[in-house]
């Protein structure tokens, strides 16, 4: 499955940059030799965030700078309605923009990506997508990565009514949504920086075996069970997650060995048990009515009897979601496994971030009602001081 990525604000344009540079490396010679991104984007509003990456060519086609006459290029400071006001007024020239390139027709599918704590990208991918879904007739499908815990701190923090309010746009208009929680992938010890490289390469890897499976061309690396753009499509629904799981085998294993093959089989189960464990978002599995899992392995690893299992498994875990399996054998030395489940019908983490966005969208109002009056008083004791203008 071939994408086209659109990136907006810091975040977004960050990931679609790691998508670049995964589509780079499945390109290259000594590796996949296979095209699973066929262009990418990033608009932003700060003129810097657009230099502050390596992959997506460097053109003013490619890097799109909106609302110069309003930021001057400095961004909106983490107030998604003032970017949502910029696209309003701008989004026709991105999108003839997005158009113009031959290489974005030659996508399955879109998908724009966005942080929901941010301003620009949590303001601008809503209408972006909106507009997507009129002019183009491949699905359109959406990332928003959620906020740190700390970004979600007290009353005066943007970062969750900024996500409530982009999500619940983005719902409107994509036929799939990735939620993707920050939480999730944070690891201690490490600054931020290069946890977000970590969280943003992450991301990309779990797609990875997924878009290159139904592009491969070298037969004797198709699956038995191929997964194919169109089977991902009618597995994406609604709120989705993402998770992935890998198990490194022996370089040297003997083949036709029994205990090789037992090795094997507990290795698919154990990545398989990774993924559930690092979905993007903390979720239920049998909440989930679409489930999709790629095995990606080496050759003549994977047993008809091992894919059986899995589909029993899910089959009993989440007895009302369609499930679709495919084997990749691709890897060397190691076993990989991504699993999507999507069209959720509970996802309590998004619950509760609407329940709390109700709060603080009042109390933003009451805060701002209030230092208006303060500040009114403070201004008010100078009456009878002279001006000098």
């Amino acid at each position: 499955m071939k994408l086209a990525v659109l990136g907006f604000g810091q975040c977004g344009c960050n990931i679609a940059d790691q998508f670049y540079a995964v589509n780079n490396y499945a390109k290259s010679v000594f590796q996949r030799r296979m095209e699973i991104v066929t262009d990418a984007f990033a608009i932003n509003t700060d003129e810097t965030d657009l230099g502050g990456f390596k992959h997506i060519p460097k053109d003013k086609t490619h890097r799109i700078l909106v609302g110069s006459m309003t930021t001057f290029g400095h961004g909106v400071g983490k107030m998604n309605m003032d970017a949502a006001k910029i696209i309003k007024s701008s989004h026709l020239m991105v999108m003839d923009t997005v158009l113009s390139s031959r290489s974005f027709h030659d996508a399955d599918v879109v998908i724009s990506i966005a942080s929901g704590g941010g301003g620009t990208g949590s303001g601008i991918i809503g209408w972006i997508l909106k507009e997507l879904k009129e002019q183009v007739s491949i699905p359109v499908y959406g990332i928003v990565v959620l906020p740190f815990g700390f970004e979600q701190d007290g009353d005066s923090s943007y970062a969750v009514t900024n996500s409530a309010t982009c999500i619940n746009t983005v719902l409107k208009y994509t036929d799939a949504l990735f939620l993707i929680d920050n939480e999730r992938f944070r690891r201690s010890g490490v600054g931020l920086s290069e946890n977000l490289r970590g969280i943003n390469s992450e991301i990309v890897e779990s797609f990875y075996d997924l878009l290159c499976a139904g592009e491969e061309k070298n037969q004797k690396y198709v699956g038995s069970k191929v997964m194919d753009a169109g089977d991902i499509e009618r597995s994406l629904a609604s709120v989705s997650v993402i998770g992935r799981g890998q198990v490194s085998l022996p370089v040297f294993r003997l083949r036709n060995n029994f205990r090789e093959g037992f090795n094997e089989t507990i290795g698919i189960v154990s990545a398989l048990r990774q993924a559930e464990q690092n979905l993007s978002l903390k979720v239920n599995i049998e909440d989930a009515r679409k489930l999709l899992i790629m095995i990606g392995a080496p050759q003549n690893t994977i047993s008809a009897s091992t894919l059986e299992e899995i589909t029993k498994y899910f089959d009993e875990k989440a007895p009302k979601a369609v499930v679709r399996i495919g084997d990749y054998p691709r890897r060397a030395n190691e076993i990989s496994v991504s699993l999507i489940a999507s069209q959720m019908t509970k996802v309590t983490k998004l619950e509760n971030l609407y329940q709390r966005a109700e709060i603080l969208l009042a109390k933003h109002q009451q805060i701002e009602d209030e230092t208006a009056k303060q500040v009114g008083e403070v201004l008010a004791s100078g009456d009878r001081i002279p001006s000098l203008a």
